[in-house]
């Protein structure tokens, strides 16, 4: 089969493989290099409906293949995005074209930096769609002396149809997948794109529990208005989220001022147990930095955290209609009413199975009754 006959049944194909934007994009490449076109450089952009991204970028040379850079919603106000060859497109809805070797589009940086490598012609192309900034679109860039004949311009452009159809597919994969990884967490959303988990069914798993506490949220909220309690709780999510996930963790909720989260046990106990705490102390210790920083009733939030570990059923509860990706067992109960007791003990309690098995000083704080807990729980506290 022909080079330019394989690029057409390649693009009028489903191939699972291409809801991976970077396999999409490279096999694109070089199946269009096969076919006698010499692009040298690429750009593929790819926008998603995300609450901190705006889309993907993905970056395809000849001597690299593909990198893929997420880009957040702000870049619309940066030199990244403005005075681009992008933004002009999105202006224009249509392909552009310049042919730098004649001096056209060199006001813009990044053709000055296409030209400066030696290309000679530019063409970007955009995908069909009703709304202006999410309109997806593709680049080619050549170093033929003569940059793109028409007859190469015409292919590229009606080449872009059928691959649009493809990139619309793997921006619904990747829409799904972001969304469902930013309301679960990226676990979680992986059981559910695998479909493993019904209704009133999951999966057991042993964890070290995370529960933590805002302090004084309740006169928080007498204090100031909905808009500026909400600025504090994304603040406050923000220092507490990062330790728990760099640590890896997987946050499950956000109950109100709280979080409940889990770090299951799937490698060496002792390196889960001592992720857990060091990323419980290094929660806290961000939140005293930015409380230092902050002026009026922010400098007195603080909070609590609970180091529990215990087994616990991981999957969906709810409604028929709404459904809610949680873990449940007596595990989760104990570690919220043992985090009641940071007000009084310390800010941060770890019992006596997480201590043991993180094999780090701790310091005894002694036994604790529970309401409705029948034994009695040993409390401890990292010694710093």
């Amino acid at each position: 089969m022909r080079s330019e006959q394989r690029l057409t049944s390649w693009l009028q194909e489903y191939d699972e493989q291409d809801q991976v934007p970077e396999h999409l994009h490279g096999t694109f490449m070089t199946l269009l290099n096969n076919a006698g076109f010499s692009v040298y450089r690429s750009s593929l952009w790819l926008p998603t409906r995300h609450p901190e991204l705006w889309g993907t970028q993905l970056i395809w040379s000849h001597n690299e293949g593909v990198k893929a850079y997420r880009r957040d919603h702000g870049i619309t106000q940066t030199s990244t995005y403005l005075n681009t060859p992008g933004e002009r497109m999105h202006q224009a809805r249509k392909p552009l074209r310049w042919q730098l070797a004649k001096g056209e589009g060199l006001e813009m940086s990044l053709l000055q930096e296409i030209a400066d490598e030696g290309g000679n012609d530019y063409l970007i192309v955009p995908f069909h769609t009703d709304h202006k900034f999410e309109q997806p679109w593709i680049t080619f860039a050549t170093k033929q002396p003569d940059g793109f004949t028409n007859d190469e311009i015409d292919s590229l452009i009606s080449y872009c149809m059928p691959l649009s159809w493809k990139a619309r597919v793997a921006m619904a994969d990747m829409a799904t997948r972001s969304l469902l990884q930013v309301y679960l967490g990226a676990n979680a959303a992986d059981h559910v794109l695998q479909g493993e988990f019904q209704r009133g069914t999951g999966t057991r798993i042993d964890a070290v529990i995370w529960f933590c506490d805002m302090r004084g949220f309740t006169s928080l909220g007498d204090r100031c208005s909905s808009e500026e309690l909400v600025a504090i709780l994304d603040d406050y999510f923000e220092v507490m989220s990062a330790p728990i996930e760099s640590g890896g963790g997987e946050i499950l909720k956000f109950i109100g001022d709280a979080i409940l989260a889990v770090f299951p046990l799937e490698s060496e106990i002792k390196t889960v147990a001592t992720k857990a705490i060091d990323a419980a102390q290094t929660a806290l210790a961000k939140l005293s930095t930015w409380r230092e920083q902050q002026t009026g009733y922010r400098k007195s939030i603080s909070a609590g955290i609970a180091l529990h570990m215990g087994s616990v059923l991981y999957g969906n509860i709810g409604g028929s209609s709404r459904l809610d990706f949680t873990v449940i067992g007596a595990a989760v109960n104990e570690a919220s009413r043992i985090e009641s007791l940071c007000k009084t003990l310390a800010p941060l309690l770890v019992t006596e199975p997480v201590a043991l098995a993180a094999q780090q000083p701790m310091k005894s704080l002694g036994q604790f009754e529970l309401r409705g807990v029948e034994e009695p729980i040993a409390l401890f506290t990292p010694q710093n």
